[in-house]
């Protein structure tokens, strides 16, 4: 099984014609935790989950880096 991740990707707003934002996605479920029109701000709504579940698990999170290539 995967370890839980949370992430940030650019995409379209959902009904906004494709008004640009930035989306804060579960890796794990595969769903959208909500959108952002600004990057800084879903950057710190997924740091601080992805805090959230290190202190749940106990684990240290390997987080992928910008060069990450999407499967």
């Amino acid at each position: 099984m995967a370890e839980p991740f949370i992430e940030v990707r650019k995409t379209s707003k959902p009904g906004s014609g494709g008004q640009i934002c930035y989306e804060v996605f579960d890796g794990d479920t595969g769903g959208s935790l909500g959108y952002f029109d600004e990057e800084s701000q879903a950057q710190k709504r997924a740091a601080s989950m992805n805090g959230m579940i290190e202190r749940e698990t106990g684990n240290r999170l390997q987080r992928p880096t910008d060069e990450a290539e999407v499967e």
